[in-house]
This record gives structure tokens, sequence and C-alpha cells, in this order.
């Protein structure tokens, strides 16, 4: 692309040249000789504090060596047991090695906040040790990360997991979605977490009530407006349609009301996405849901006994429409959206 400048990159001189090569390639004789340490350590099985020092050095500088990080639990559980007994964490020596790896792991995320095998140790030390003391802080850490970037993948599992372990409720969590969702739609961790949160909240009642799953919708279209593009939200949007089909749901009310209720749903959505359709007409995504959408208008006719099924003809017409420009529009998914809508 462009630069973002119009400033030239500042020449280094011949000697500035050869002296940040010499340094790359010191850099790298380092790093060879450290590693190889470690590496030599583990095929002797020197399972001790040495090793763990050994590895930290390969892993301050390369957090994604995950043969390292296996090396490092090899350590770990030779010296302070495999199964770790329940409350021991607070008995020093454990707790001291677990501080230990907390701030080795925190320092790697710092270089690389992305790297799996860092933040997989981490949640391998809180499992393996039993450490739920430290769960507070854990969650602390991931809205300190997610500040910072708040679509990092990692760190949502991490989060996930850390909420289930410590019993955080799902209510607090599901807020914390909405702040990170309002700050930026295009959120693909925030809406997954969501939908495992909304079931965990109403495992005790009969499912998720209906005025919540359409409140949901609302929400959905703040998103749909402001970046109609972001498929994120339209996986969602996905979801929470399913959740409302009637054949999901077991309402003690009569099969014609929910099949009312069901087809308002979907005549509201229709009319929302008409709506975008005007306004972004180019859109894919939002075309891709119209068909759907009308898809679910056709069936949902079909099963209610007493409306004639599938669609008006200007729904038809409708129907036709949006797949024949999807088909211009995206070339390499018209056969997925035909096989999808068609």
């Amino acid at each position: 692309g462009k630069p973002m400048h119009n400033v030239k990159k500042k020449q280094l001189s011949v000697e500035q040249q050869a002296a940040r090569r010499q340094e790359n390639v010191r850099r790298a004789a380092h790093y060879t000789t450290l590693s190889r340490a470690a590496a030599a350590r583990r095929a002797a099985r020197l399972l001790d504090a040495e090793s763990l020092s050994s590895v930290a050095k390969v892993v301050e500088i390369n957090p994604d060596h995950s043969t390292m990080w296996n090396f490092r639990r090899e350590c770990l559980q030779a010296m302070h047991g495999t199964v770790v007994v329940e409350g021991a964490s607070s008995s020093d020596p454990l707790r001291h090695a677990c501080e230990t790896e907390f701030e080795l792991t925190q320092a790697c995320l710092m270089i690389n906040p992305k790297s799996y095998p860092v933040w997989f140790h981490r949640m391998w030390v809180l499992t393996w040790a039993k450490c739920d003391w430290a769960y507070a802080r854990e969650l602390k850490l991931t809205t300190k990360m997610l500040a910072l970037d708040e679509r990092n993948f990692h760190c949502w599992t991490h989060r996930r997991f850390v909420a289930r372990a410590s019993s955080v409720g799902a209510e607090a969590e599901l807020k914390f979605t909405t702040e990170k969702i309002e700050i930026n739609f295009s959120n693909y961790s925030a809406w997954h977490y969501r939908s495992k949160l909304l079931p965990q909240l109403h495992a005790t009642n009969s499912g998720i009530p209906r005025t919540e799953l359409v409140a949901e919708l609302q929400f959905l279209r703040n998103a749909f407006f402001t970046s109609p593009e972001d498929q994120s939200a339209w996986f969602y949007h996905r979801w929470v349609l399913a959740q409302l089909t009637p054949a999901s749901r077991d309402d003690a009310s009569s099969t014609s009301n929910i099949w009312a209720q069901w087809e308002e749903v979907l005549l509201s959505e229709l009319a929302m996405l008409r709506e975008l359709r005007d306004l972004e007409p180019e859109a894919k995504w939002p075309l891709a849901s119209f068909a759907y959408v009308l898809k679910l208008v056709s069936e949902s006719r079909g099963c209610n006994e007493g409306s004639k099924s599938g669609l008006s003809n200007a729904e038809a017409t409708e129907l036709d429409d949006a797949l024949s420009k999807l088909q211009g529009i995206d070339m390499s998914r018209a056969n997925f959206y035909a096989t999808k809508f068609g």
C-alpha cells in the first residue's frame, strides 16, 4: 500500500548497516546457544530448577517454542508432582513455582500477545496446580489485555476458561461482552461468547426467554447498520434465529400461536434487512441474510396449518433478485449461496 507519510525512510550508512547485520548474527548465535543448551538438558532428562531457568532464557526470546514449554511442564511435574493435591497450592514451594510461571508467561505475552503455546501453558498451570487463588487476577489480566486489543481470540478463550473455572456469573460476563461489542461491533469472539453465556444464564428455566432473544436481535441491528459487511455479527444473527425457531422451543402456548409469533419476528427482520439493502445495495451479508430469512418465512408458512405455504409473489421475486445479485457480487460464493438459500 501507499506509505502513510511522504517521509523517506532514513538511510543507514554502510557502517550502520554492517553493525546491524553483525548484531543480528550475534543475536541468532546467542539464541542458538541457549536453545541447544536447553535441548541438551531435555535429552539428558535433567528435570530440575536449572533446566527451568535454561528454558526461560529461550522462551523469553521466542515465546512460540512449544517444545520448550513441554519440557518446562515435565520439569514442574517432576519437581512438584504430576497430580497436585487440592488446596496444596497455598503451600510455599508450589505457589512460588506457579508465580514464576505466571510472571514468565506474562513477560512472553508482552512480546507476543497472541502466542498459543504461552496461553496454553498458563492455562495448564492454573489447572495442574488448582490455582483457585489466582483466578481473580487472571480475569483482571484478560480485561487489561482486551482493553489493548478487544479482538484477541486467545485472550477471549482464556477468559472463558477462567470465568467458568471460578464461577464468575454469566450475567457479569454478558455485560462485559456488551461493552466490548459496543467499542467495536466486529468482534467474532465476543459474539460467540454470548451464544455460550445466554444458555448458561437460563439453564435452570426452560431455555432462553423469547423476549431476551428478541432483544438480541435489536442489539444486532446496531452492528448491522454500523458495519454491514462484518460477518461476525451475521453469524450470531443466525444463531439467535435458530434459538427462536418453533422447533427449538417447547413453549406451552398453542402451536399456531408459536408459529404466528415466529412469523412476526421474521417479518420484522425482513423489514430491517430491506432497509439495510436500500442503504447498502452492494453489501453481500445483508443480501445473504435477506435470502435466508425469506426461506425461513416460506418454511414457517408451510408448517403453520391454516396459512398458505410459501412466499407471496412479491417475496418470491425479492428472493430471486437477492440470489442473482449475490451471484453477481460474489461469483466465488455463488454456489454456496445457491445451495444454502436457493
